[in-house]
């Protein structure tokens, strides 16, 4: 390509930029125009907005089909369950925020959050990694062995 012809494709590309940067604080506007929507349809039933939970507010946001949402799994086993739970998150959620948003450390108080090691799909990552439509937070119990003195002959 020859200079003048950079010099064009990089304006043209600035071009660009601008126009979608003009989108993404429109785009940002509507979104908060909804945000203030959602208070108001939430006073006129007469809930709190201000006192909903991380949770209630990250399930109001998928049931009004927020395109910026995440669905993931929770799971851990006990020696006695599996327990499986589904969570919408805003994307560049973490797996630390999916298993507390999932309430799975209200109901299996013996899970250490920074002790157990964590994964996604069987691979173990850490709590800070981010997570994406569709994965499987597994949460790792600590491997734990009985012996037992088996009868000699």
């Amino acid at each position: 390509m020859e200079l003048h012809d950079l010099i064009n494709k990089s304006y043209d590309l600035h071009e660009q930029l601008k126009t979608l940067q003009a989108q993404e604080v429109g785009v940002k506007k509507q979104i908060e125009t909804l945000g203030a929507e959602i208070k108001i349809k939430l006073d006129e039933r007469g809930e709190d907005y201000e006192n909903l939970s991380e949770q209630d507010f990250q399930l109001l946001m998928a049931n009004l089909s927020d395109p910026m949402q995440v669905t993931v799994e929770v799971v851990y086993a006990t020696k006695d369950e599996q327990i499986i739970n589904e969570v919408q998150l805003s994307r560049g959620a973490t797996i630390e925020d999916g298993i507390v948003l999932s309430g799975i450390l209200d109901k299996c108080t013996d899970i250490k959050l920074h002790d157990n090691k964590v994964g996604i799909h069987g691979v173990i990552k850490s709590l800070t990694q981010l997570v994406s439509d569709g994965d499987r937070i597994e949460i790792y119990r600590p491997v734990t062995a009985s012996v037992t003195n088996s009868p000699t002959n």
